[in-house]
């Protein structure tokens, strides 16, 4: 199947998920319902196989959103080469892919200074050119069913759109009306959102029920 196909296939799963009834994310019911997202296919998640790639386009999507001020882009990269994963082994997959990132001659690893790049500080949350990006992981598996999709995916957003959701004081009603949606879509809120919220990041990408023990499994520069 080629990219084109798998990307079209993609976001008609994707456009099928994200309006069902109460579906739990504000955010991004705008992002769909105003095209304001790019996709791209990086192969098998984990391998890294095609992380300069993602890289660099992770890079370009950022300066779009500068240049934008758009506070819904999001950039979704699809990994459709393996799909069958368990939530422990997704999350092992997906902090290798962000580590792999990182790992690039050329690429700027420059850190988010307003957070740490020690994965074991509960303020580390993976950077790239300077810019700090929040990560929702997607894949058949999760146990948070607006997660779910087939292909293993990572949505990415540019965490300075968050924090001027905040200067513009919409940031904690949208908490607010996504955790309420939460719970009549699915009967619970995620407790990694509810317990941590913006205290710990990245506990929250892969979407597991991480205990308060978890590590961080990320590796700044990381070779491929």
């Amino acid at each position: 199947m080629s990219e084109e196909q798998i990307l079209q296939n993609f976001e008609t799963e994707l456009t099928s998920l994200i309006q069902s009834p109460n579906y739990p994310c504000i955010a991004a019911l705008k992002t769909l319902s105003t095209s304001q997202y790019r996709m791209g296919v990086y192969g098998e998640l984990g391998s890294g196989k095609f992380s300069r790639r993602l890289a660099e386009d992770l890079i370009a999507f950022k300066e779009a959103q500068k240049d934008t001020g758009s506070l819904e882009l999001s950039l979704f990269a699809v990994f459709p080469d393996l799909t069958d994963f368990t939530e422990e082994e997704f999350e092992d997959r997906l902090w290798q892919e962000l580590s792999y990132l990182t790992g690039h001659a050329g690429i700027d690893t420059t850190w988010d200074p307003r957070f740490s790049d020690n994965p074991e500080d509960e303020n580390f949350c993976f950077s790239l050119a300077g810019s700090a990006y929040f990560v929702v992981g997607l894949h058949k598996n999760s146990s948070r069913l607006s997660r779910r999709l087939t292909h293993p995916t990572l949505v990415f957003n540019v965490y300075e759109q968050f924090r001027e959701l905040d200067r513009r004081g919409r940031y904690q009603a949208m908490i607010a009306a996504n955790r309420k949606r939460d719970l009549q879509f699915q009967g619970s809120v995620n407790p990694m959102s509810e317990k941590y919220n913006d205290v710990w990041e990245s506990i929250q990408f892969s979407g597991r029920n991480n205990s308060a023990e978890w590590r961080c499994p990320f590796s700044k520069g990381l070779k491929s």
